[in-house]
């Protein structure tokens, strides 16, 4: 009976099941690194973890000039490799099809919202690799994913 009430939380929150109870801290801490990165770039972070009706939002932000929204999908991972060498799984891989395409509904659905009508979205990723000794390796990809 224990293993039911985690699960019948984690649904009323939202949260998918194979997510209930997850104690790895990787997610969070790449979306704190993403956000700083981003903020050094000169984007505003407006909000984090933005759950809608078809999925979530890792990041929203508005681009430099205030004009745009961007939604932002961040992925993160560790990196046991040698410092200067080239991880042949780098995180940005993760974004399959599948992904593009909840990625493409989530931002139409907070394009939609009231307080973002009418402002043209743009969907970027960004890649953190975290070493185990050292400074995280952020990558930031505008534009990654687009509508057909």
């Amino acid at each position: 009976m224990s293993g039911a009430l985690p699960a019948l939380l984690a649904r009323l929150r939202g949260t998918p099941r194979r997510l209930a109870g997850r104690r790895d801290p990787l997610g969070p801490k790449g979306e704190r690194i993403a956000a700083k990165h981003l903020k050094k770039a000169g984007y505003r972070v407006v909000s984090r973890n933005v759950f809608t009706r078809v999925g979530e939002a890792d990041l929203v932000c508005l681009t430099p000039d205030g004009r745009a929204l961007v939604v932002v999908e961040v992925k993160a991972r560790r990196w046991n490799g040698a410092p200067g060498e080239v991880n042949r799984y780098p995180p940005e891989l993760a974004i399959d099809g599948r992904k593009r395409r909840k990625l493409l509904a989530v931002a139409g659905a907070l394009s939609r919202r009231k307080k973002w009508m009418g402002m043209p979205v743009r969907i970027d990723v960004v890649a953190v690799e975290i070493p185990q000794r050292g400074a995280a390796v952020v990558r930031h990809h505008e534009g990654a994913v687009r509508g057909r």
